[in-house]
């Protein structure tokens, strides 16, 4: 591409409009409870906060109104159902269907095109541009209206640029968005011969900003490094840079997108003759509770074992996500009320006038009859306690111990400033250990333990904190930093996450996430994320890593 009338044809990621921000969060988790989790390894949509100008189709930005991103992808091996809507020649239907289905090759994520009823992806083919919504926020689009389209493909199209669009516009569909708009892509763009390039077919500078330029804050999303080769990344003349920097025409999924893309819908499940692993671990999020009686007080829920038992296993929760009212005082129990072959029902549980925006919970389930894990747990009502736990089975060496929330009831006319660690650990007991600092006032506090053998195989565990970055004294609302899994698993483990420290300004609503990106069988980068206007002072968090 070495002309500027040759400028490519611009596809644009439709979004949400804002007010849909927080029911966009609960398809998504609903849909796949991990979104929450796990954040994103290349940058993903908001929650809502885009709303589409007139004209092409596309989008103008505005502020995510819960400004919380998560994850867009669809449940692992999902079948989506896609029909067209009208306009397209068989001959383009069949190219579509055609190269729509290059993700599958790679990813366990599927298409069924049907010729009527209910569909998760409908094709329009109008000459407006080419489009789509962003993975399950298609869930929140009329019934009737389009969440994909084609606005220049003809029986005259080359398999390049079917190929090209195609491809590109069903990774939207799946959950990616452009790759230009990632943190690392940073592009030196000549912005006059850009404007002026795209005036010529029509596109105004508000559209050229929020699709060309626009480039979402480390603050807002993970990435890995800029791929200017992904699908995801359309041409760059030469000219529209500074510096001569160009990208040429994608027209296929490269090495890094077929990576990425096993990652988030891993190919193979585990099958018959695999290494036996009885270890499971899962999150739930009240957000992604759309049952007709959830209310803000009382969160139940039943979770499902992904693993055949025979018995009911043990099963341990730690908090990972906090979204309260700061007028009344934090008060949140994250209850076990029944455990069963292949299911539990949790409870994540608030009380008197305390108002509950969201909270979560990580779990973690092994059998009863394994005797290297131990645990137990401790509830409290003094602002510092310290108790001995003696093992009911003593170690053979000085074990690993991981103690984390599980409750908690702050008042709430100061700030949040709570943790809990172990202490004075033997091959027979520790000292478990709540704490408060300052003017807090605690009137309650839960805390679940674990432990295991140093060298148990196939888990690895450790703790992060935002003062492994920072001092308290700088407080962020975005903290991260990388972690070494030693000696390391054969590919990306499960991650346990629940927190164990926090100090957080009560004049404001009290905010806090957990979650995990870039997760390899070497390492994964951690984060601890508030939003909004929180003052996130500090915060600290354990962690358990399994195999799968």
């Amino acid at each position: 591409m070495d002309s500027l009338t040759d400028v490519p044809h611009y596809c644009a990621q439709m979004f949400l409009p804002a007010e849909l921000a927080e029911e966009a969060i609960q398809k998504a988790l609903h849909e796949n409870p991990e979104n929450i989790i796990y954040s994103p390894d290349m940058a993903v949509a908001p929650a809502g906060g885009v709303v589409p100008e007139s004209g092409m189709g596309m989008p103008g930005l505005t502020q995510a109104r819960l400004g919380l991103f998560v994850r867009k992808m669809w449940a692992n091996g999902k079948t989506l159902r896609v029909r067209f809507l009208a306009g397209g020649s068989a001959f383009v239907r069949q190219k579509v269907k055609q190269y729509a289905n290059v993700w599958s090759q790679y990813a366990h994520i599927y298409f069924q095109f049907v010729e009527s009823g209910p569909a998760d992806i409908r094709i329009s083919f109008v000459a407006d541009g080419s489009w789509s919504y962003i993975g399950t926020d298609s869930t929140l689009v009329s019934a009737n209206s389009a969440t994909m389209n084609y606005g220049w493909f003809n029986d005259n199209t080359t398999d390049e640029e079917f190929s090209r669009t195609v491809t590109h516009e069903f990774g939207h569909a799946i959950g990616c968005i452009h790759e230009q708009s990632q943190p690392n892509a940073t592009i030196q763009w000549n912005k006059p011969v850009v404007y002026e390039a795209y005036r010529k077919q029509g596109w105004s500078k508000e559209q050229v900003d929020s699709n060309v330029f626009f480039r979402y804050n480390r603050a807002d999303v993970t990435s890995t490094a800029f791929d200017p080769t992904s699908i995801m990344e359309y041409p760059i003349p030469k000219e529209f840079t500074t510096n001569g920097f160009s990208v040429g025409w994608n027209t296929r999924l490269d090495s890094t997108d077929i990576a990425f893309i096993g990652r988030m819908y891993p190919k193979r499940p585990r099958q018959a003759g695999d290494p036996a692993s009885d270890l499971e671990i899962g999150v739930f999020n009240t957000m992604s509770d759309l049952s007709p009686g959830a209310t803000a007080m009382d969160h139940r829920t039943t979770v499902s074992f992904a693993k055949s038992r025979t018995s009911a296993p043990e099963f341990v929760v730690g908090l990972n996500f906090l979204d309260f009212d700061n007028s009344h005082n934090l008060r949140i129990r994250s209850l076990v009320e029944e455990v069963h072959p292949s299911q539990a029902v949790l409870n994540l549980q608030s009380w008197d006038d305390t108002i509950q925006y969201a909270s979560g919970v990580s779990w973690f389930a092994f059998p009863a009859d394994d005797k290297d894990f131990q645990h137990g747990s401790v509830a409290t009502k003094d602002a510092h306690t310290q108790k001995t736990i003696t093992f009911e089975q003593e170690y053979s060496s000085v074990p690993k111990v991981l103690v984390f929330f599980t409750a908690l009831d702050i008042d709430k006319s100061a700030n949040c400033r709570v943790k809990t660690y172990a202490s004075e650990v033997t091959n027979q007991s520790f000292q478990l250990n709540i704490e408060t600092w300052s003017n807090t006032k605690l009137s309650e506090a839960g805390v679940s333990w674990i432990a295991l053998p140093a060298d148990k195989k196939g888990v690895i565990t450790g703790t992060f904190s935002t003062e492994d970055v920072r001092p308290p004294t700088e407080p962020q609302p975005n903290n991260q930093s990388m972690v070494a899994f030693s000696p390391g698993f054969d590919k990306p483990p499960k991650l346990f996450m629940a927190l164990s420290m926090l100090d957080i300004d009560r004049g404001t609503q009290t905010r806090v996430r957990l979650s995990g990106s870039s997760i390899s069988g070497e390492q994964m980068e951690w984060h601890i994320d508030s939003w909004g206007d929180t003052t996130l002072y500090a915060a600290g968090a354990t962690y358990i890593a399994i195999e799968t």
